[in-house]
């Protein structure tokens, strides 16, 4: 059913391209600077991650069935991937865009998927409404978290992104913007319903995703507040909540962000699973280098009688901006295991110790067109 809507948002958004605009579609606009009509971008990252850990697997989030470690001492399965996206206008008022990805998926394979497909219309220049396959924005990264090239770090750090493993969700969103005092205020609510195949096979159904997302932007700084609800079907009772708050600074020469989020969610049993996962990250730009150092936590607050997931890591690492649209960089994570805790490490074999350490070293290049 997921597919054949996207595949049906493909082919409006390629009509929304090549119909010819009514003059008479909606109140007029101000006059804006002329964009094109139709527009390919696309993005990738080529990844290599090492961990010396042979008794367990490091990944980027809970979808990926292997890792660096246990499955493969090196490898390129954690963070390489490439993205197209396709956008198209017509007139001040209507948009299309599709958004394609390859990366490595529960499956074992780099088939490529459907991300975004959405059709949207701006009533005014500030209040807009989206229809079809829409990126939740849960995150401070949220549209950016596969676009490598726009992040500083290697990776969002993984204790708080890989809490909500819904990326994207089938429906409607509107989204109104002001101006206050020189910030811009962006206010969006979202309704919908997503599905996601873990690497066992099996497909979890969410169901009346709604959510209430926050953004505020004044000069170099960002403030982003996020509440979501869903139904999930292999959950009793199945209601699970999402909520975070998050915040950059950017004045040029440095940067700073941090992210706190909490989920509650409940098993198949009925048992209350609570995570609060945040991190604090800086660093300073000399030149095309920036170094940078992460400190990052995911803490379970409930006893759910089984084994719980737990870490903190701190990482460290550099980017080098070696041209135009691309950029190397390197990263080390020291992921220390909480007590009684294989934290987020997967396929685990018996000899693993609960509460150990794992080192992580990654490099890589990422680019946009």
């Amino acid at each position: 059913m997921v597919e054949r809507m996207s595949a049906v948002l493909m082919v409006a958004a390629m009509l929304m391209l090549v119909l010819p605009a009514r003059a008479d579609d909606g109140p007029a606009l101000p006059a804006r600077a002329p964009q094109p009509m139709v527009a390919l971008n696309g993005f990738g990252t080529l990844g290599l991650t090492q961990s010396p850990e042979r008794r367990a697997d490091y990944t980027f989030d809970n979808l990926q069935p292997t890792g660096a470690g246990r499955s493969n001492e090196l490898t390129f399965y954690v963070d390489t991937r490439l993205g197209l996206q396709l956008t198209g206008h017509i007139g001040d008022q209507w948009s299309a865009v599709v958004q394609m990805v390859s990366e490595y998926r529960p499956n074992g394979s780099y088939e490529p998927f459907i991300s975004w497909a959405n059709v949207k219309y701006a009533v005014t220049p500030d209040f807009s409404l989206r229809l079809g396959r829409i990126s939740l924005p849960s995150f401070l990264e949220s549209d950016s978290r596969r676009v490598g090239y726009s992040n500083i770090t290697a990776r969002p750090p993984i204790e708080v992104y890989r809490l909500l493993a819904l990326k994207e969700s089938d429906g409607v969103d509107a989204a109104y913007r002001w101006h206050i005092d020189g910030a811009t205020n962006t206010t969006t609510v979202l309704y919908g319903h997503a599905a996601v195949t873990n690497t066992s096979e099996v497909t979890v159904h969410s169901t009346k995703v709604a959510g209430i997302f926050d953004t505020v932007e004044f000069e170099r700084a960002t403030l982003h507040a996020a509440y979501q609800v869903r139904d999930v079907d292999n959950q009793r009772p199945p209601l699970g909540r999402f909520m975070s708050l998050g915040a950059s600074y950017d004045p040029g020469e440095w940067f700073a962000s941090s992210e706190w989020v909490k989920v509650v969610n409940f098993s198949g049993k009925g048992v209350k699973a609570t995570r609060v996962g945040w991190y604090v990250n800086a660093g300073k730009r000399f030149g095309l280098f920036s170094p940078y150092a992460t400190v990052s936590e995911l803490l379970p607050t409930t006893n759910t009688g089984v084994t719980p997931i737990g870490q903190r890591t701190f990482a460290s690492g550099v980017r080098w901006d070696v041209m135009r649209n691309v950029d190397l960089k390197a990263q080390w994570d020291d992921i220390r295991l909480a007590d009684h805790s294989y934290g987020t490490l997967q396929n685990t074999l018996p000899t693993m110790p609960k509460g150990g350490r794992v080192n992580v070293y990654s490099v890589m290049a990422d680019f946009i067109f």
